[in-house]
């Protein structure tokens, strides 16, 4: 059976940026590009780059950042010829992002085939011409496999904002949930922690998950030793491998609008969710 090998850097940021150029909407004076990039690599394909991921990121970003730039470049060159031709008017620049959030990580879910992987971008879209009203978000999921790249596209209502309150061994924190998977333990080597807590040995270093799905609900798993209850109901237990790593996260348990999250019996994080503003 022929061995596929996983996508490089440059794979990944060529298809990041047709999502991009795809993806753009146009309003009447500008054009909005997607702000969120989450790709997903079979576990096996992760694990060959995954010491790289923080740098692949940022040059990701970065090339994102200039490739707007050059199409605004481009499409003012077009504009100044049309303007001498006096042909159509040219299109409206794109408005770069404030933020740009780009996540590279394992798919969970056995979508991903090795030497493939998975994009979900996500765009906010104005309700109406005049932004009156909620807007929506317009997410776009693509598989790119053996050359050919397939999308689905979806559209929702703006996603709802979560906090995660708490106080640890360094004072009061109040951090909002940005990403669709958050990671919260102590983190330290081998563990990526998205909410890194300082606390006692009884919090994992990489404790539980949080996860917001497409219709913006929040789901926890739970990945740790000494275990994570919700309200005070504990949550299933992560599988162990003899070797005592973990081979599978606990079943997901949906979150309520508001939950006291604790963490074994060292950590107690409120969570919140509010409705878009």
């Amino acid at each position: 059976m022929e061995t596929r090998k996983p996508p490089s850097g440059r794979d990944i940021w060529q298809a990041v940026r047709q999502e991009l150029t795809a993806n753009l909407y146009t309003l009447p004076f500008s054009r909005l590009a997607p702000t969120v990039y989450h790709v997903y690599l079979h576990p096996d394909d992760f694990e060959t780059i995954e010491g790289i991921v923080p740098r692949l990121v940022e040059e990701i970003s970065k090339a994102v950042e200039q490739e707007i730039e050059r199409l605004n470049a481009e499409t003012s060159r077009r504009g100044r010829l049309r303007g001498m031709l006096r042909t159509r008017p040219d299109e409206p620049a794109i408005e770069a992002p404030e933020t740009l959030e780009i996540v590279i990580q394992a798919d969970r879910d056995g979508e991903v085939q090795p030497g493939a992987f998975g994009i979900v971008s996500r765009l906010m879209v104005p309700a109406t011409r005049d932004f009156v009203g909620l807007p929506t978000v317009r997410t776009v999921k693509t598989i790119v496999a053996d050359g050919r790249r397939t999308s689905t596209v979806v559209e929702g209502p703006a996603a709802r904002r979560a906090t995660l309150a708490y106080r640890d061994e360094v004072g009061e924190q109040v951090i909002p949930i940005l990403k669709d998977l958050v990671k919260v333990g102590r983190g330290g080597s081998g563990a990526w922690a998205d909410v890194q807590v300082f606390s006692t040995q009884k919090v994992s270093r990489e404790h539980c998950w949080i996860i917001r799905d497409d219709s913006g609900r929040f789901f926890i798993r739970d990945v740790s030793v000494w275990g994570t209850s919700v309200n005070g109901q504990a949550l299933p237990p992560a599988v162990r491998s003899p070797e005592g790593t973990v081979s599978e996260p606990g079943a997901q348990a949906e979150l309520p609008l508001m939950a006291r999250i604790q963490l074994a019996d060292a950590l107690v994080i409120d969570f919140r969710v509010e409705a878009p503003s």
